[in-house]
């Protein structure tokens, strides 16, 4: 048979790639630190070993004020000194490393470069709240040649490529659009003006570093603004980087104020895929993407359709740093997919203050200089839980050489993950639990269903750990609360309770919005339904009538929740016309409603059906009767903190306790 498109060569200009999987720039907040470089190498040496046919890195600053926290800048000696390490590490190991060149432009922020931000024209930045100065000709000028110089030491420096930083709305993709350039100079007036400066700088770089040193430009497919940059024109400005030089079109969506969701889990798989087909349409050269391409079959299917020539995704890589390999090796079963929860990646990079990359389903993210060490000693070891902090510890400790049992109460594995996965956008959940399940039964964990050991049984263990996780907390003050029509989250989640019609869910931290959520999208007509009838010319009958409010005792609803997945989830709130009570406490329940309360204000909601989202307790802790008599065991997860479900805390716990052992 034919190898697959995804797995056929490629060329970007003079650059021969074994195959079509990239690994696209992400920011790993600990660039720029000499005693953060071994990390920095490691975690790129992994992902050469697992397959990606070319890495660019993440923003390096061409100037100072153009930077920001944990990155590089060209600016710094040292800096460059470290990059040219890197290269030659990532060379040696037999990998292709591209430097992407950037400027922040009003994305930076003075709090962190200690200098006033740039930008085209002086608009404040929705985001950083912030004015920048309109550049001179003079900045401009300099700017020119930084991207240019930073082109020339890259290619100095052994770097098999750059790619060149303007889209997501930093500085030259403000430059490009209307929004942002309002400038009465030759780069502004109308969209030749705007496009004016991106194309003097490819044209400098080639004259620079000739014509066969790579050169990739990643440009904004679609800004996702209103007002901003039109279809036609980016089509425009995509012609015209391919006149100036340009080896390859990597097309990104949307800026960092976009009101649509361009990255988080709630976007369709592939969704932009047109976006990028329609300059790939436009162009003779290859075209890149990214956005929400996550696994092989969305990957090959884009390649097929036409859309695009390679995929560079990136937080896949995360989550598992063989992507490649184990799509080249056709071992689908065993790929960790990424799920798009942004809690350890994006959230951490946006974060005040900013912390290092990880990620929630991959422990090993951000630890690669860490070896995982082979046990001295084979022990037996007893892994009470089956959630996803007990498969990952059982798994670790498995992978270490220990001959593991893993214990579960339930019919089957997965925990609070598969109640969330039942949330929509976590629908991915899903996949972690088999990649989970597949990788234990690789190992030979003996996992035990249906099974709750008690302490004689494991007294038989060398060692034990107690993964097992939280249960609904119901509070017992609560007037009310043991009435028939009132249920937990979790009674919900795992269908074992039918929908009421007039639905209030207590509590409005990131358990009960996301309840709200899921009650919102299963009440409503289907797209899919709705597109079949359509299609013949009826109209789709509506479901019954529902009524859902989310009662809130914080004035911030989904408050915990990440802040690139926060907006979003209030959005789909509004969206589909949930209503929310802020500061209310619920002070009691009756077989026709809630009485809720804020302050003076005391009101009565009817409902039919009542859900408790009022937190979790420890199924097991280690004071309870039973901790006590486990003096030897290592508790990770709710087992230790149920204060708020935490999966990427939980999950590097086990992993921790495991390596441990």
């Amino acid at each position: 048979m034919e190898p697959s498109l995804l797995l056929r060569p490629g060329r970007i200009g003079s650059l021969e790639l074994k195959h079509r999987i990239l690994m696209g720039a992400m920011h790993l907040e600990i660039e720029g630190r000499r005693d953060k470089l071994p990390q920095l190498i490691a975690f790129y040496r992994e992902r050469v070993r697992g397959g990606a046919a070319l890495i660019v890195t993440g923003n390096v600053a061409v100037l100072p004020e153009g930077g920001g926290h944990g990155m590089f800048c060209l600016a710094e000696p040292d800096h460059r000194a470290q990059l040219a390490e890197l290269a030659e590490a990532i060379r040696a190991e037999g990998g292709l490393l591209a430097l992407q060149l950037a400027h922040r432009g009003r994305y930076a922020t003075s709090a962190e470069t200690g200098m006033t931000p740039w930008a085209p024209s002086p608009i404040a930045s929705r985001l950083t709240k912030e004015t920048p100065a309109e550049m001179t000709a003079s900045d401009i000028a300099k700017l020119k040649e930084a991207f240019i110089d930073g082109a020339a030491f890259a290619a100095s420096a052994g770097f098999a490529a750059i790619e060149i930083m303007g889209s997501e709305g930093y500085l030259l993709n403000e430059f490009v659009s209307p929004l942002t350039n309002r400038r009465a100079d030759e780069y502004g007036q109308g969209h030749a003006g705007r496009m004016k400066l991106c194309l003097e700088i490819v044209e400098g770089i080639r004259q620079r570093v000739g014509t066969e040193y790579p050169v990739i430009y990643r440009m904004s497919g679609d800004d996702c603004m209103e007002g901003s940059t039109t279809r036609e024109e980016t089509l425009t400005f995509a012609r015209e980087l391919e006149r100036s030089g340009v080896d390859a079109l990597n097309v990104g969506i949307g800026w960092h104020e976009s009101a649509i969701p361009t990255v988080g889990a709630i976007v369709p798989p592939g969704a932009f895929g047109p976006v990028a087909g329609a300059v790939r349409a436009a162009v003779s050269v290859p075209v890149i993407g990214a956005n929400r391409i996550h696994t092989p079959e969305v990957a090959e299917e884009l390649l097929v359709r036409g859309d695009l020539d390679f995929v560079a995704p990136a937080r896949p890589w995360l989550a598992d740093s063989a992507f490649a390999r184990k799509i080249i090796e056709a071992d689908r079963e065993a790929l960790n997919q990424c799920v798009s929860c942004n809690q350890a990646c994006l959230d951490h990079t946006l974060g005040r203050p900013p912390k290092p990359v990880g990620c929630l389903v991959n422990p090993r993210t951000g630890r690669e200089a860490e070896d995982v060490p082979a046990a001295d000693k084979r022990l037996s070891v007893a892994v009470v839980g089956g959630g996803v902090a007990g498969m990952q510890a059982a798994k670790t400790a498995a992978e270490r050489g220990h001959q593991v049992v893993l214990f579960e109460a339930a019919d089957r594995l997965g925990g609070q993950f598969l109640l969330a996965s039942r949330i929509p956008g976590k629908e991915t959940f899903r996949e972690t639990i088999r990649y989970f399940r597949v990788a234990l039964q690789r190992l030979g964990v003996e996992v035990r269903l249906n099974s709750a050991p008690d302490e004689k049984e494991l007294a038989a263990f060398d060692r034990v750990v107690m993964a097992t996780g939280v249960r609904p907390y119901v509070p017992e003050a609560l007037e009310g609360a043991d009435l028939p029509l009132v249920c937990t989250y979790a009674e919900l989640l795992s269908g074992a309770r039918p929908f009421g019609r007039n639905i209030v869910v207590i509590g409005g931290g990131g358990i009960g919005s996301d309840v709200a959520h899921y009650l919102a999208e299963k009440i409503r007509l289907r797209p899919e339904v709705e597109t079949f009838f359509a299609e013949r010319g009826q109209d789709a009958q509506r479901p019954a009538e529902s009524r859902i409010t989310l009662v809130s005792r914080s004035e911030k609803v989904a408050k915990g929740v990440g802040p690139t997945s926060r907006w979003v989830l209030l959005g789909e709130l509004k969206r589909r016309d949930v209503r929310v009570m802020k500061g209310y406490r619920c002070s009691a329940i009756t077989a026709e409603g809630v009485w809720v309360e804020n302050g003076e204000d005391k009101q009565f909601v009817p409902a039919d059906q009542v859900v408790l989202c009022t937190g979790q307790r420890s199924r097991i802790a280690p004071d309870d009767e039973f901790g006590d008599k486990l003096p030897e065991a290592s508790w990770v997860g709710g087992a230790i903190d149920a204060a708020e479900l935490n999966a990427a805390r939980a999950i590097r716990q086990a992993y921790e306790a495991a390596i441990e052992l």
